[in-house]
């Protein structure tokens, strides 16, 4: 009787810009909708290669929130300079 050897499956590595992404979400950056759209193309290309795509698409969804924000608070602070003071 012979023995097999037993491989295990290569491991699908993380996308290091699906991480740089999510990390920039929680930094309250807006460049993580940026860099969470490349990382989400990056991981659907790589075929299983790749793991991060629930990652990337949460740095997503705070890259979104983070600019509706910014966004609005950039409104708010126009409309406080440009009222007018007095009666």
């Amino acid at each position: 009787m012979t023995e097999q050897a037993v491989t295990a499956p290569p491991r699908r590595r993380t996308n290091a810009l699906a991480v740089a992404a999510f990390i920039l979400g929680l930094m309250l950056s807006p460049l993580a909708l940026v860099f969470g759209h490349i990382a989400a193309g990056q991981i659907h290309r790589a075929n299983g290669a790749e793991r991060g795509a629930g990652l990337a698409w949460t740095a997503v969804a705070l890259g979104y929130l983070w600019l509706a924000a910014a966004i609005i608070l950039g409104a708010l602070v126009y409309q406080a300079f440009t009222a007018p003071l007095g009666p």
